[in-house]
């Protein structure tokens, strides 16, 4: 019999992986509940791999809907300024 092994990947909390996408930790939430990002729900809290968001970042607007696109960008335009 052939055994399974799984790779034991630490979970993230919304707050680090929100960090890596440079977006706010509620709006990933969001993202995670419309199940545009990959997220595991834990009771009341959202945890998340840092692999299911790489490459995300990049061209991560594309994948929102429009008001959601436009007010990243608005949050993206003034965090750098």
């Amino acid at each position: 019999m052939s055994e399974l092994t799984l790779a034991a990947e630490p979970f993230l909390d919304s707050d680090q992986a929100a960090a890596i996408l440079r977006i706010h930790s509620k709006t990933l939430q969001r993202l995670a509940r419309h199940g545009q990002v990959i997220g595991y729900r834990v009771g009341k809290l959202w945890r998340f791999h840092a692999s299911d968001l790489e490459g995300r970042n990049d061209g991560f607007a594309s994948t929102l809907d429009a008001d959601t696109a436009q007010r990243y960008a608005l949050s993206t335009t003034r965090a750098r300024n």
